[in-house]
């Protein structure tokens, strides 16, 4: 898999602590596992030349950093079951997104990361189990405290395991 993330290297204690309450619902902690830091995944891509994918990663050159306040949680409800924080509407993230795919042929993309199938997310679980899906459920409805962090970097990555391509530093 090749993407386009948003990542942050603020403190992101709320954001870890949501995760480990996650992750309790699943047999192994699936974010603390990636070593990567806490990141919004603007692209998705099975199969993508790398220099397509760095060329659009330039288009961020310049670009500022990004506060973004998260204030619920949410569920993709499948097989394994994903839980993630939600945003506060941006327009400048949706801009962002919509940057990437005015470069890169959007059909190249994962379905859920296509214009208008995209759901902004910063995901605290992905591994959990069918039989775990009430008490995610439980959890995704339990309101929590808004919290901000701030993005100051494009990454080109590649996974599993994470591996970054490409950084593109945020200006303040």
């Amino acid at each position: 898999m090749f993407g386009i993330t948003l990542r942050t290297a603020s403190n992101a204690d709320p954001f870890w602590q949501l995760v480990d309450r996650a992750s309790a619902l699943e047999p192994s902690p699936s974010i603390r596992a990636l070593g990567y830091p806490p990141h919004i995944t603007l692209t998705r891509y099975s199969e993508i030349a790398p220099d397509l994918l760095l060329g659009a990663a330039r288009a961020f050159d310049g670009a500022k950093v990004l506060s973004l306040t998260f204030d619920r949680m949410g569920i993709f409800d499948g097989d394994p079951l994903v839980l993630w924080l939600s945003p506060r509407r941006d327009q400048r993230l949706v801009d962002l997104h919509t940057n990437v795919h005015q470069i890169i042929d959007p059909a190249l993309c994962d379905p859920h990361y296509q214009p208008r199938q995209w759901t902004p997310h910063l995901t605290i679980a992905m591994s959990i189990p069918p039989d775990q899906r009430a008490r995610a459920l439980e959890l995704a409805a339990r309101p929590i405290e808004p919290f901000s962090l701030t993005f100051d970097a494009v990454e080109c990555v590649s996974w599993p395991p994470v591996r970054v391509l490409r950084t593109t530093t945020l200006t303040g």
